[in-house]
C-alpha cells in the first residue's frame, strides 16, 4: 500500500529558486528532495528543542524542589477547576 502524498506549493523569488536547484543538482537530489529533507530537519530540531530542556545543578534543584513542595493553587485555578467541575468534565 502507498502512502498518501500531499501537496505543498511554495512561491520564491527566482534567485532563491535557482540557488535551490544549484544545490539540488550539485547533492544530486531533485529540488523537492532537497527543500523536503531541510524543511523536515528544521522542523525536528525545532519540535525537539521545545519538548526538552536543559538545567544546570541550581535549576534541577530548584525544579525538583517545586515538584516535590508545589505552592498552593491560585485563587484563578481555584476558580478554572470550578468552571470545569460545573461544565461537568470534573
Amino acid at each position: 500500500m502507498s502512502e498518501a502524498v500531499e501537496r505543498f506549493d511554495l512561491r520564491l523569488p527566482a534567485h532563491a529558486k535557482q540557488l535551490l536547484l544549484q544545490a539540488a543538482d550539485i547533492s544530486g537530489n531533485t529540488l523537492s528532495s532537497l527543500v523536503l529533507n531541510a524543511a523536515l530537519d528544521k522542523a525536528r530540531d525545532i519540535l525537539e528543542s521545545h519538548q526538552h530542556f536543559l538545567l544546570n545543578a541550581e535549576e534541577w534543584r530548584q525544579f525538583t524542589a517545586t515538584l516535590e513542595n508545589p505552592p498552593d493553587p491560585s485563587e484563578d485555578l481555584q476558580a478554572a477547576w470550578r468552571d470545569f467541575e460545573s461544565a461537568g468534565l470534573g
